[in-house]
């Protein structure tokens, strides 16, 4: 019989907030993602990092499928070395298809980082999980990231924000507005992403820079290919709200909730549909 610890509990309570569920589809929707939110960033990495120096370590936290470290090795000098961690190992892709100076970890944001990450790092970058924890959380997330980074190195982050409405005209887009009301049921801050530079500053970091980017989906988006790739993802997050919530919790009827899907994917096709995203890097005071 397997015995259940107090520490089991809270890991699987954290794998159940990353939401979207651990399968090959979600793989494939992941990698989507990236290069859709790539192309709509105009690259990776914002934070000044002096891509000359030679011997770089970077730390991808909530790594997934390593697919932003196998993007990240075409832009960083040769002899940089990866380490990624997530809490689902089951993403992971095969140990001999990482290459060399690639390491995957299973590690939570939550529980003490190893000793080894301490001061660690020229660069630790952090996506799209902010906004799964708890206000009394999201400290010790920072805290454990923060620690990894060297004297002088760089922290980024890539987060959505899911709270405020972007898409024209406003009037228009009820429908793609649902994924506004839809995270702010379910996720624990939808809007975690705009008080992250804030955070930095009153954690003594210098050299903070944020890039706020509208990342529009659907046809409206000057570059086709990107417009589709954001349609896709949209709908496909879209898909897994309504499958853990209910219409009744948004007031709406069986039919509009049935229809959704289609009134969402109409609006990507007639207006201008965008989620707000925000990339905030900061430097670690060199004492």
């Amino acid at each position: 019989m397997a015995i259940t610890t107090a520490l089991d509990e809270k890991v699987q309570s954290l794998r159940e907030r990353y939401i979207l569920p651990h399968n090959v589809e979600e793989i494939e929707r992941m990698q989507n993602q990236h290069e859709w939110v790539k192309g709509c960033a105009d690259g990776l990495i914002k934070a000044p990092l002096d891509m000359t120096r030679k011997d770089l370590r970077v730390l991808d936290a909530a790594t997934a499928d390593g697919y932003w470290i196998q993007d990240a090795k075409s832009i960083m000098p040769a002899g940089t070395e990866f380490v990624g961690f997530d809490i689902a190992p089951d993403l992971f892709p095969p140990t001999q298809t990482l290459g060399p100076k690639v390491t995957l970890s299973v590690q939570n944001l939550i529980e003490p980082f190893s000793p080894a990450w301490k001061n660690a790092f020229d660069l630790v970058h952090e996506r799209f999980v902010i906004s799964l924890f708890k206000e009394d959380e999201i400290a010790q997330v920072l805290h454990n990231l923060l620690s990894c980074v060297k004297p002088g190195g760089w922290v980024q982050f890539v987060e959505p924000d899911f709270g405020t409405c972007v898409s024209r005209p406003k009037d228009k887009t009820s429908a793609f507005q649902m994924i506004h009301q839809l995270t702010g049921h379910v996720m624990a801050d939808n809007m975690a992403s705009t008080k992250l530079a804030g955070r930095l500053e009153d954690a003594g970091w210098v050299n903070i820079g944020v890039s706020v980017r509208d990342m529009m989906a659907g046809n409206a988006h000057p570059d086709p290919a990107l417009g589709e790739r954001g349609r896709k993802n949209m709908l496909a997050i879209l898909n897994y709200f309504q499958s853990v919530t209910s219409p009744e919790t948004f007031g709406l009827s069986e039919k509009e909730w049935l229809t959704l899907p289609e009134r969402f994917s109409q609006d990507m096709d007639q207006h201008e549909t965008a989620i707000r995203h925000y990339i905030v890097w900061a430097q670690k005071p060199v004492v």
